[in-house]
């Protein structure tokens, strides 16, 4: 078990306790949604296909679609803009998306 705090100027994602903090406001997100905060967390920065996002958050097991990443990093979006500008996740045209703090 992960036990680990990401910390990034005001921002603490918390495996242990599965919670997002902005500013020390707790964001709520589903169990998917945190896994995938969490994979944009570790890879902040680079530039992620959605192939490459379903391949590694999703059940390689089920055909997921990529639209399915869409509908998900739309959902974080809207969450993580009700407490901060700070931190993006921008869309790579024709490729994927880009998780940044700015």
């Amino acid at each position: 078990m992960r036990t680990r705090v990401e910390l990034i100027d005001g921002f603490k994602l918390d495996p242990a306790s599965r919670n997002l903090c902005v500013f020390g406001k707790k964001v709520r997100l589903r169990n998917k949604e945190f896994v995938l905060m969490e994979y944009f967390f570790l890879n902040m920065g680079i530039v992620l296909s959605r192939t490459q996002i379903l391949e590694d958050v999703w059940d390689r097991n089920i055909c997921w679609s990529t639209n399915t990443v869409d509908v998900h990093v739309s959902s974080l979006r809207r969450k993580i803009r009700r407490f901060s500008r700070m931190l993006k996740i921008k869309t790579v045209h024709c490729v994927g998306y880009v998780f940044e703090l700015r």
